[in-house]
């Protein structure tokens, strides 16, 4: 048995490596329902300099890198709560300075939104951690995995790289 059997997570967005992390440390990865944790992972866009974007197109970035990942925690943490337990939530995605304005704008919310999260929903047993990186193989895959197992019980609110010199 693994550092995560009898957990359930669900992994929004793409990532074989973090997949097969979970599921080699024992996780059942679900595509919808309760879980114990949630791993959301974000592909970057193609960077284009801010005076080429539509107002649109901006607020389409805040959406996918931020808005939508913010909708789908809180429903998580809410679902949590009510059950009377805990959970964690994993972000995945590019480092902010990496990214064009747009994007760079969602994923510096983000971090902040992570770091608050982390203290706000602690005493309800919810961790909030992200990862930024380029990297999508089993290092990112281990931290991600290490990251929702109970070995991390008191890590929340971090904000991790990996792997950022190769971007």
């Amino acid at each position: 048995m693994g550092w995560l059997a009898g957990k359930t997570i669900r992994l929004v967005g793409e990532s074989s490596a973090i997949a097969a992390a979970l599921k080699a440390q024992g996780a059942a990865l679900v595509a919808e329902g309760d879980c114990d944790v949630l791993v959301h992972v974000a592909a970057p866009q193609p960077a284009r300099p801010v005076h080429e974007l539509s107002h649109a197109e901006w607020r389409a970035a805040l959406d996918a890198g931020l808005d939508q990942r913010f909708l789908q925690t809180r429903d998580f943490a809410a679902a949590r709560r009510s059950a009377g337990k805990g959970g964690a939530v994993v972000y995945v995605g590019a480092p902010e300075q990496a990214l064009g304005s747009d994007q760079a704008a969602a994923a510096g919310a983000l971090i902040n939104l992570t770091k608050t999260l982390g203290v706000e929903w602690a005493r309800d047993g919810i961790r909030v951690n992200s990862v930024l990186t380029f990297d999508q193989g089993e290092t990112l895959g281990n931290l991600v995995a290490y990251l929702a197992s109970d070995y991390a019980a008191y890590v929340t609110g971090a904000v991790m790289g990996v792997g950022l010199d190769d971007g």
